[in-house]
């Protein structure tokens, strides 16, 4: 009896997945047609354009406002400014349903091999995830940046490559050399940082980009974790406060692009590594914590940049009360501590506000030291 439910569960499930693709599919044609129309009815109009401007430049010429060689002159000129053809661009529909497409492929081949896997050697285990990781990689590889769509796919195959090279390293680690824990964990950050790094290799590629960065970090706590036997909580911070600065400076320098991405997420490191030191010395983290908030504000005024001002101005938030209470406890009671929180926060504001009063375009702070983010 048990076995039936199950079944008929089972049963409902896959027609339940098989109506949403059928709603999926019926959408995507719909904005495809809608998409072509679109497309070809401005197609249309811009071929529609020459004939127009020539037959207004033949009026022109019979009226006797142009001569034949101003005529000329004009037809050239506007056939040199006339914009190459492009190719049909991907619909986003189109896009969306190719990513559900493939995370349900992945789902349902980890679904099948997940019945067997037990029943697998450790030989079996090291082809399926190495097989993955290739097959994505190589595929990547073959899709090529000629488009925006071309480059997100590739970045989506390159990530799940790396992912699958780094679980790929971890069955290494367990299955073959009979680690548990932290080793393992730490092959598998450290590879999947290695193989995106290969894959990113210094371009505009947000996902490679990321899937580096916090695979650093999880292989940078994982390994202080492993091989601190005093205090590691406070190293770890420490480590992400040296890692998040490190990272922020090289994305100001642009080393590693996109700046735009890297310098945040440096900038956000240094905060939770000050956080993180906290355990055997609790004074260390408020401290560090605030110094690092106060830099990064005081970058942020000094360059008119918001991805350093915003953060900076969120920690003073956060760690100044923390130090007025860690240092002073309930002396000064918790009307004082948010006031002088307060009276900073304005200060920030006043100064702001003097800048812009001067001439800086403090509303304008994206186009600060990292200009536009349109090419994200």
């Amino acid at each position: 009896m048990g076995h039936g439910l199950e079944t008929g569960d089972g049963s409902m499930i896959g027609l339940g997945i098989l109506l949403v693709l059928v709603i999926l599919i019926a959408v995507v044609v719909y904005a495809s047609f809608r998409s072509m129309q679109g497309t070809e009815q401005v197609r249309s109009m811009a071929d529609a354009a020459p004939t127009r401007l020539q037959g207004s430049i033949r009026r022109w010429v019979d009226a006797d406002l142009i001569d034949e060689e101003q005529a000329r002159a004009i037809e050239n000129f506007e056939d040199l400014r006339q914009p190459p053809s492009t190719p049909p661009r991907v619909s986003p529909a189109i896009e969306a349903l190719a990513y559900v497409g493939g995370v349900l492929l992945t789902v349902g081949v980890g679904m099948l091999v997940g019945r067997f896997w037990d029943d697998m050697n450790v030989v079996a285990h090291l082809s399926i995830v190495g097989a993955v990781g290739a097959g994505a990689g190589i595929a990547g590889r073959s899709i090529g940046e000629s488009d925006p769509v071309a480059r997100r796919l590739r970045g989506f195959l390159w990530m799940s490559s790396a992912i699958a090279f780094g679980a790929l390293a971890g069955l290494v680690a367990y299955g073959i050399f009979d680690r548990r824990g932290e080793p393992v964990a730490f092959a598998t950050s450290m590879t999947a940082a290695f193989t995106s790094v290969i894959f990113w290799n210094l371009r505009d590629r947000v996902l490679q980009h990321l899937v580096t960065f916090i695979s650093l970090v999880v292989a940078t706590g994982v390994g202080i974790a492993w091989i601190a036997s005093v205090n590691p909580s406070a190293w770890i911070g420490i480590a992400y406060w040296v890692l998040g600065a490190v990272w922020a400076m090289a994305a100001w320098r642009r080393w590693i692009p996109p700046d735009v991405i890297g310098f945040p997420l440096g900038v956000a490191l240094t905060l939770i590594g000050a956080g993180v030191t906290g355990g055997r010395y609790d004074w260390l983290a408020p401290l560090l914590g605030l110094a690092t908030a106060a830099a990064w504000t005081a970058l942020g005024i000094g360059v008119n940049e918001v991805l350093a001002l915003a953060p900076g101005v969120l920690g003073i938030f956060v760690y100044l009360p923390w130090t007025l209470a860690s240092f002073f406890g309930e002396s000064l009671g918790a009307p004082v501590i948010v006031t002088l929180s307060g009276l900073l926060l304005l200060t920030v504001v006043a100064v702001l506000w003097r800048r812009r009063a001067h001439g800086a375009q403090i509303g304008d702070l994206w186009g600060g030291h990292f200009g536009s983010t349109a090419h994200l």
